[in-house]
């Protein structure tokens, strides 16, 4: 089994400066194979120093990312599962499930892990299931303030995954769990 952490839009220092302490704690508190970070960190350094020690990262590139060279997408096997981690700029309209879809089939994936949008989402379309773990340090969309911040954790077992989804108003945190499996080359929704 593997336990990882999915989280992304940062926009550290430039529209935030931390992540909520309730989010510090628990991150803190748990223990991870690897990350998976979907982007829009802008600075990577002070990412690293707002966060909690991360285990092993993979990091792709967003579209504020200036003067970080990470890669554009990573296809991972975790487990039985493939994974494509990317930021999804280049989704239109942001988040475009058709669009991410069709990019999953022809790398032939399981599971798409992407942001951009700061909204958090566990989506399962057409037989594949796509993971947004909106924004870790509650950044809006360039027009200052704060919004409710977000990530997910995601234990992979074989063809099995738990989505735990956990969301903050910067005063109580809300979590959800969702579970699906890998039957038949498809995707589906189960009940543990």
């Amino acid at each position: 089994m593997k336990r990882i952490l999915v989280f992304g839009d940062l926009h550290v220092p430039t529209r935030r400066d931390s992540i909520p302490d309730v989010f510090a704690q628990q991150i803190s508190e748990s223990v991870y194979d690897l990350a998976l970070v979907t982007g829009d960190l802008v600075d990577e350094d002070m990412m690293r120093k707002v966060m909690p020690p991360l285990p092993e990262c993979y990091i792709v590139q967003g579209n504020m990312d200036f003067g970080y060279s990470h890669e554009f997408h990573y296809e991972l096997q975790i487990e039985d599962l493939k994974f494509l981690l990317l930021h999804g700029t280049q989704l239109h309209p942001r988040g475009n499930l058709d669009q991410l879809w069709e990019v999953l089939l022809n790398v032939d994936g399981d599971v798409a892990v992407h942001g951009h949008t700061h909204v958090p989402a566990v989506n399962l379309y057409r037989g594949r299931l796509f993971i947004n773990p909106g924004t870790i340090t509650g950044a809006t969309g360039g027009r200052g303030g704060r919004k409710d911040a977000s990530y997910i954790d995601l234990e992979v077992s074989g063809s099995h995954t738990t989505v735990t989804l956990h969301i903050t108003n910067w005063r109580t945190i809300k979590s959800s769990t969702l579970s699906f499996e890998k039957q038949d080359d498809t995707m589906v929704q189960v009940t543990d």
